[in-house]
């Protein structure tokens, strides 16, 4: 309704038109799975963080920024954008035409970086070889915040384990930088070097044969003498060696105490040594 007010009759006309009325979209970013961790390995490779705006492309078209700055790379006519870098993701939706209304950005949506261990060498060393207070260190490398877990037990920060057992054992390395790992590294065979005070080889199954725990693939070789001094056997501690199995050229010897050397690489974390053990043990019959 239009008046004139300058007339005494207030003179009017009435008329209609047709508003159109377009929503501003409301992106807001989510991550593939409800994840915000972009894991990356150490050589750097990454299947990426699949990121979602929120609005359904339906004739809109997108400006994804990092840190800020605009997204070259992105797809300007997807809702989703591959993130494969750590930082502040926010996007801008726009349209649909004719009238091709632009959003406000959306909330910021932080991707973290991360990723599962990788082993460095072994993946682990020991220290104090054969004595009480062997010391295991595992040596990782990654992007992620780690833990350590050896067999069953509670796990602990601290890469390091002290009052080992001797045999094999598993360690595992949890990624616990977000709450979604980038997964577990199993360790396995890390054991102390130690050896049995004593063996049985009577053919029932256990403790049938001797050797050293613990120098697998380090090319040591472990040298057994009798009382005497005559040198009886020469065996290795590699895991195809089974150990001595108590003869002699073929001959079973008699129950009695053994005397062995082994030379060895010993590695502290920092520098290779070249040691010599010797001790005896006890053949049971």
């Amino acid at each position: 309704r239009v008046t004139n007010t300058a007339t005494l009759s207030k003179c009017h006309d009435i008329t209609t038109f047709t508003l159109h009325v377009e929503r501003l979209a409301e992106p807001v970013i989510t991550g593939e799975n409800g994840s915000n961790t972009v894991c990356v390995d150490v050589d750097g490779t990454t299947d990426g963080l699949l990121l979602d705006s929120g609005v359904a492309p339906a004739g809109h078209s997108y400006r994804w920024f990092l840190d800020g700055v605009e997204l070259t790379d992105a797809d300007p006519s997807s809702g989703t954008y591959l993130a494969v870098s750590e930082g502040d993701y926010t996007v801008e939706v726009t349209g649909p035409l004719p009238n091709a209304c632009v959003s406000d950005l959306s909330a910021v949506f932080t991707v973290i970086k991360s990723g599962m261990a990788s082993p460095v060498g072994a993946g682990y060393y020991v220290t104090n070889y054969f004595s009480d207070n062997q010391v295991i260190t595992i040596t990782v490398e990654g992007n992620g915040e780690y833990v350590y877990q050896l067999d069953e037990g509670p796990t602990q920060t601290s890469p390091v384990f002290t009052n080992v057992s001797p045999g094999p054992h598993m360690v595992r390395v949890y990624d616990v930088k977000t709450e979604f790992s980038c997964g577990v590294l199993p360790i396995e065979g890390v054991s102390v070097v130690d050896y049995p005070n004593f063996f049985t080889p009577n053919g029932d199954g256990f403790h049938d044969t001797w050797n050293i725990i613990g120098l697998q693939n380090t090319g040591s070789v472990i040298y057994i003498f009798d009382r005497y001094g005559k040198l009886i056997k020469q065996i290795s501690p590699d895991l195809e060696s089974d150990g001595w199995d108590g003869t002699f050229n073929g001959t079973p010897l008699p129950a009695d105490d053994y005397w062995f050397s082994v030379t060895y690489p010993e590695f502290d974390g920092t520098t290779t040594v070249t040691r010599e053990f010797k001790a005896h043990f006890s053949l049971k019959r």
